[in-house]
Order: structure tokens, then C-alpha cells, then sequence
């Protein structure tokens, strides 16, 4: 019996149930890869740079880490005046079990009935790796009812520690622009596609089960220099399955350095989960964003109501023919 290896595994499930085993980020306002392929491209500007780090669950084990770094860009217009979108994303874990994935969405954007609505679609081939080191493990066999004797040899098969394999994601949403002064976004991701094999003992029953994530968002101009955008995402795999939904506010700033300042609160449920908080700014062309999950689950009694820190920093390239000057963007880029 593998005991402080199951520990371990268990840990990683638990910190990753709430979206069924996949990377998990709280904000997915600006890490918009993790979210849909469709989002590829889908910006206000030429490039889009960004970068968010999670730690989570520092107070029950070690903390499970996870970065994620993204590119994505628009690529020459085709007919009826649509757009694609190129993007490059990589994520990386890490807690004994590391797993890393570096995937290249790529999305379709057309616009229809005068630009009020607009179609994504988009598709995302991925290479996964996943590894797993044994050297700091304990094993059951190595206690002989008296005392642990790290030396002693075991029958576990421990050979084979890292596996790779190919993924597959698509999604597909449709935005609709009634007016200037709201945008409303509906779309679905469909993930794991090809249920990749993913065992450490070739076993080719130990597939990574399909994901299918809903996601809703708007932005709703309430008066010139104030916008309240609401948001909802819901996830489902195997018999895991998790909601998140919330808003922010969002004050502009004209003719200043900080363009706009936002807010928001946001409530993630897989048997009560957590309550995230969000602060963040603009600055110089820089979106900075920070969260913090409120752990409410039956865990907090060892977390102590400590959940995630998250921070995301993204960042757009504007086209070359427009202003340079700062003024304040009615509506977020990502949206």
C-alpha cells in the first residue's frame, strides 16, 4: 500500500474535483485559453499576451502550483470579413505529481447581421505530460509493524514515473451586440475529446474523461463611466461537475494612466466550495487581476478558510492606426 503516495494523489484529486481533474483557474474573465479555444483572437487589439499563477491550499499540504502562460493574435481577414485567431498556451502543476500542457488554439470569427452578432469557433490539439516522483514516497511494506526502515526494498512497480500524450479541445460561442451599450457572450467547450490514456502502469482503461464546460458573460454600461459585468461557467466530467458565478464592476478613468479600476465577488460550488474575491486595475496597458478563494467547503476545518491566491497579468498590443493616446476603454478587452 502505497500510504503517503496515496496521500498525495489525494490531495491533488481533491484540489483539482472542483473541475474534474483539469487546470483550474478562478478568474476566467483574462485567462481566456483555459476557457475556449473560440477565444483565440477574440480582443480588441493586434496581440494579447498573458500570465496567471495559482497557489492553492497552502494550509492542508503542500500547495499545488500552477502557471500558465498565453499568446494569441489575429491573423489576416478572409472573406465576409471574418477573423482568425492564433494562440499558443502553457500550463504547468506542481505537488510531487507535476503535469504540463502546451497547446495551440486556433479560432474562426465571423461576424453577421451587421456586426450584432458575431460566431467563434475554435480548436485546440495539445501535448500533455505527466510525471510523478517516487524518491520522497513511503510505502507500506517499508514499515515492519515497529519501526519504518526507508531502505528495505519494495514489490510496487516504480519504473515507469512520466507518461505523454495528446489531447484534443474545441468550443464553439456567439456574442450579441443589441446596442453600445451591452454585449452579452454565450459558449461551450468541449474537452478531452480523444479521452487520452494517462496511466503510469499502462493501463489503457486510465482515460482522461470528456469535459464539457458552459460558459455566459455581459457587459452592461450603466452609466458612462461604469460597467457591471456578470458571469457564469458551468463544467461537467464523468460525475464531477461544478458552477461558478458572480460579477464585477468595472470603473473607467478617462485621460489617466489607470484607465480603469474593477471588482468583483464570485461563488464556486462542488458541495459549497468557495467564495472568490477579485481586485484589479489597468495600468499603462497592463490588466493586472487578484483573487482569493474563501474556502467554505467541508475542508476549511484544516484549511481554515484558506483556499487559492491567484493572480493574473495580461497584456494588449493595440493596432498600429490606432490612438496612442491613454483614454479609458468602454468595455473590457477580453470581452
Amino acid at each position: 500500500m502505497r500510504k503517503k503516495l496515496l496521500t498525495y494523489l489525494f490531495f491533488f484529486f481533491l484540489v483539482r474535483s472542483v473541475i474534474a481533474q483539469d487546470i483550474h483557474f478562478s478568474n476566467f474573465y483574462s485567462n481566456t485559453l483555459n476557457l475556449n479555444p473560440a477565444e483565440s483572437g477574440f480582443f480588441t487589439g493586434r496581440h494579447r499576451f498573458c500570465l496567471a499563477y495559482r497557489d492553492q491550499y497552502r494550509t492542508v499540504a503542500r500547495p499545488y502550483k500552477t502557471l500558465a502562460a498565453s499568446y494569441d493574435r489575429k491573423i489576416a481577414k478572409r472573406t465576409m470579413n471574418s477573423m482568425f485567431g492564433l494562440g499558443i498556451l502553457l500550463d504547468a502543476g506542481d505537488a510531487n505529481y507535476t503535469t504540463v500542457q502546451f497547446g495551440i488554439p486556433l479560432a474562426h470569427h465571423i461576424p453577421l447581421a451587421g456586426k450584432t452578432i458575431l460566431i467563434s469557433y475554435g480548436i485546440m490539439p495539445a501535448i500533455h505530460h505527466s510525471s510523478i516522483d517516487y524518491s520522497n514516497l513511503t510505502f507500506g511494506e517499508q514499515f515492519n509493524g515497529i519501526q519504518f526502515i526507508p531502505d528495505i526494498e519494495i514489490s510496487e512497480d516504480v519504473d515507469m514515473n512520466s507518461v505523454l500524450y495528446c489531447n484534443i479541445d474545441a468550443g464553439a460561442q456567439i456574442t450579441y451586440k443589441p446596442s453600445k451599450t451591452q454585449t452579452y457572450t454565450l459558449g461551450m467547450a468541449w474537452n478531452n475529446i480523444n479521452k487520452p490514456t494517462m496511466s503510469f502502469f499502462k493501463d489503457n482503461d486510465a482515460q482522461l474523461r470528456q469535459r464539457v464546460l458552459l460558459h455566459a458573460s455581459g457587459i452592461i454600461s450603466i452609466t458612462s463611466t461604469f460597467d457591471v459585468v456578470p458571469g457564469a461557467k458551468i463544467q461537467f466530467q464523468g460525475k464531477q461537475h461544478e458552477f461558478q458565478f458572480g460579477g464585477m464592476g468595472i470603473y473607467y478613468f478617462p485621460k489617466s494612466t489607470i484607465s480603469q479600476g474593477q471588482a468583483g465577488i464570485w461563488f464556486r460550488s462542488k458541495n459549497k466550495d468557495a467564495v472568490i474575491f477579485g481586485l484589479g486595475a489597468q495600468y499603462s496597458g497592463f490588466d493586472i487581476m487578484l483573487n482569493y478563494d474563501l474556502n467554505i467547503s467541508k475542508l476549511h476545518t484544516a484549511s481554515n478558510f484558506h483556499g487559492a491566491f491567484e493572480i493574473t497579468l495580461s497584456y494588449i498590443v493595440e493596432d498600429q492606426n490606432r490612438s496612442k493616446r491613454m483614454t479609458a476603454i468602454r468595455c473590457p478587452h477580453t470581452l
